[in-house]
């Protein structure tokens, strides 16, 4: 039952506390003793209780510690460092003094640990509140920015896919055939790019606290890659996009979708930032315990400024694509977000002699072979 236990988990903390009040004085009392050998004065030896006080009113939760904790300290203090020694009488006329001030200087430097203490909690309390407000209020402008560039963004295609479908229904049957497969062109155009989209949102709401979910596996990366190019051929048919895979066999462990995904996104910015003429290359390699995927193109290149922001989420740059699109910006930020998650990395570099490399890496996976 809740109540039976609270009760229990309070009775714990009462015993766990009151067993280190008993070290604590103990440590104090025995400490005392090496200081009355070395011959060092009785104040030498208050301060060794004061500061158990000041220790136990720290490491306690409930100021009754701190107020037995004084009072045994001054009989302790009275029963093995007074004269006579071992006894609760004390014939000095000044002792009483001594420990009435002993008692005092103990409880007052008990109770200001105390009163720190729960200053310093209710400041943290106060620090984390205002990070989870801070947090939230981030969360719900990464929203509306992620709900405004949807809208921007799909409004272009959604026009033209709407406008041609008029066209064809209201004139189709004036248009001759070359016309009217452009318009089919250019519905099928803007309904990948519209299905491209979905998916990367799709993704995005697999990041949790920066990290996605993942369904690990080992897989081979070769048919990684071979299934994100066909894929990629298929929303790009006249694009060359040439793959260069070593010879060796490169297992690798990871989420096989989402690393499909990530090279799908990959290849179309390289696609959409370089002239229709110009190759897309992907190569795959082995560099000591990880493998890595390159996707480079020959296009206008990224800024040195830029390349450590576009990463960033609903980071679009200054660069527009081949057909003068705007992306949303999610692809290379959702990118990273699932490569860091599989332990990668991931980064930007510049092609020889122009455009861009953008490379990851996985961890090697081992294969379990069948006896």
């Amino acid at each position: 039952m809740p109540g039976e236990n609270s009760r229990k988990h309070s009775l714990i903390t009462i015993l766990k506390e009151s067993l280190l009040c008993i070290i604590i004085l103990t440590l104090a009392t025995l400490s005392g003793y090496a200081f009355k050998v070395l011959s060092l004065t009785e104040a030498d030896i208050i301060m060794l209780y004061i500061i158990a006080v000041l220790v136990i009113s720290i490491i306690t939760s409930n100021m009754l510690y701190c107020l037995i904790s004084s009072v045994v300290c001054v009989v302790i203090f009275n029963f093995f460092f007074t004269y006579p020694d071992f006894s609760l009488s004390a014939y000095d006329a000044g002792y009483p003094v001594t420990f009435v001030t002993m008692f005092i200087t103990a409880f007052i430097a008990g109770s200001l640990a105390n009163k720190l203490k729960r200053n310093i909690k209710i400041a943290e309390q106060n620090a984390k509140e205002k990070e989870a407000a801070a947090l939230l209020a981030q969360n719900e402008q990464m929203r509306a920015n992620m709900l405004r560039s949807i809208s921007h963004d799909l409004r272009t295609p959604l026009t033209s896919i709407s406008g041609n479908a008029s066209t064809l229904i209201s004139g189709g049957s004036t248009l001759d055939e070359a016309a009217k497969q452009q318009i089919y062109n250019d519905i099928y155009s803007e309904s990948m790019w519209l299905i491209g989209l979905v998916e990367n949102l799709l993704y995005a709401t697999r990041i949790e606290n920066g990290r996605i979910q993942l369904n690990l596996s080992v897989e081979i990366l070769d048919d990684i890659v071979r299934e994100a190019v066909k894929h990629i051929q298929r929303s790009h048919p006249k694009r060359r996009i040439a793959v260069d895979i070593c010879d060796d066999i490169i297992p690798v462990t990871a989420d096989a979708n989402l690393i499909v995904q990530v090279i799908i996104n990959l290849i179309d910015n390289a696609v959409k930032y370089s002239e229709d003429d110009t190759t897309v290359f992907v190569s795959v390699k082995k560099d000591k315990d990880a493998a890595v995927v390159s996707v480079a193109d020959s296009g206008a290149g990224i800024p040195q400024t830029e390349k450590e922001k576009v990463f960033e989420m609903f980071y679009t740059g200054v660069s527009r694509s081949s057909d003068s699109r705007r992306s949303l910006g999610l692809g290379l930020s959702l990118c990273k977000s699932i490569i860091d998650s599989h332990g990668g990395t991931i980064a930007v570099s510049d092609n020889t002699p122009k455009g861009t490399v953008v490379s990851f890496t996985l961890p090697l996976g081992e294969v379990e072979l069948n006896e």
